[in-house]
């Protein structure tokens, strides 16, 4: 029980951040620094690319799994951004 808690906390931290930096337009810029397209980025998440415009819009907050795959990526993203800027 407590394992199953522990990841349902976790979950509950990450969607709480990617909720802020989709409303925020963190996402989106780091999408574009990335240069991917809406496409692109909805497709790893499992949605239809209106649905990523409408997060990084802030008309909807992204929920359940597909919002955790968008913070992986998000995440992912960041760190790869991050990486070619400090070269």
């Amino acid at each position: 029980m407590g394992y199953v808690l522990a990841m349902i906390k976790a979950d509950v931290l990450i969607l709480s951040r990617v909720r802020e930096n989709a409303a925020s337009g963190a996402a989106r810029r780091t999408r574009l620094a990335a240069r991917l397209s809406l496409t692109e980025i909805a497709a790893l998440c499992g949605v239809d690319p209106s649905t990523v415009w409408r997060w990084e819009q802030g008309k909807r907050a992204p929920r359940g799994e597909p919002a955790l795959l968008y913070a992986q990526v998000l995440g992912d993203l960041t760190a790869q951004v991050s990486a070619e800027a400090s070269r």
